[in-house]
């Protein structure tokens, strides 16, 4: 009896709590829509604080941070937000617009097929959309291997039998992307420097060479973590040492 009235009571908490959530975005919207940008941003990170994980909310920040004139933030906030909803046109397009604003002028280097294969098809789309494609190819090829068995007809029957045999093979095509999604999300880390200006150097000391210079809003690939020092790699290939202080990963 008592783990009902904790379940309860977990389930009426969680409901106040979303309740709570939902009214502070509302308000926080309207000072973003009525100008008042501190007023709002302070809201939004309040949200935040509430371990709240939402594109629309980081969305927001980041506009909130743009209207600021608050570069790192603001791209710092929409990778957040593409992060969670990789193919959102409004989020690429504020990104796009907010990186013009980076004063380093990066040129990516040319990309593989492999490369190209897994940002345009295995990151298209998040993990869990893959996991729910997978369910979703699941169930039809459970729903033909049924009409299949089932049917009296020779022709219905082929035709059952091919449509399962080609659910079966998309749920293991997306059961593999999910994993190779997953497992590149959690191997691959990326920073936003927030620092004006910092020096990357060729050793993590404060002796080092530096190698080149980065400014605030670059997005960068951590590499290795030594101390208070970050190997980062830039989309040109550059790479060195940089204050773990100067970036905040994403």
């Amino acid at each position: 009896m008592q783990k009902i009235y904790l379940y309860i009571l977990l389930f009426f908490s969680l409901s106040i709590n979303a309740q709570s959530i939902d009214s502070l975005f509302v308000k926080a919207n309207k000072f973003y829509q009525n100008e008042q940008f501190t007023r709002a941003l302070q809201l939004y990170k309040d949200i935040e604080a509430k371990n709240t994980i939402s594109d629309a909310l980081y969305f927001n920040m980041a506009n909130t941070y743009f209207k600021t004139n608050q570069v790192a933030p603001s791209i710092y906030y929409y990778e957040k937000a593409l992060q969670l909803n990789p193919n959102d046109e409004d989020i690429l397009f504020n990104l796009d617009y907010a990186n013009r604003m980076i004063i380093d002028n990066i040129e990516p280097l040319p990309k593989s097929l492999g490369q190209k294969f897994r940002e345009n098809i295995i990151l298209k789309i998040t993990y869990n959309t893959w996991a729910v494609l997978a369910v979703i190819f699941a169930l039809l090829f459970a729903l033909f291997f049924l009409l299949y068995h089932f049917s009296n007809y020779t022709s219905k029957k082929r035709i059952f039998f091919i449509a399962s045999i080609a659910s079966a093979i998309i749920v293991l095509i997306n059961v593999f992307f999910a994993n190779q999604n997953k497992k590149i999300i959690q191997s691959t880390k990326y920073a936003i420097v927030f620092a004006a200006q910092t020096n990357v150097k060729s050793a993590p000391t404060q002796t080092g060479e530096i190698n080149f210079e980065l400014h605030e809003g670059t997005k960068v690939k951590v590499l290795e973590t030594l101390d208070n020092w970050k190997k980062i790699k830039l989309a040109d290939g550059n790479t060195g040492w940089i204050n773990a202080e100067d970036i905040k990963e994403l």
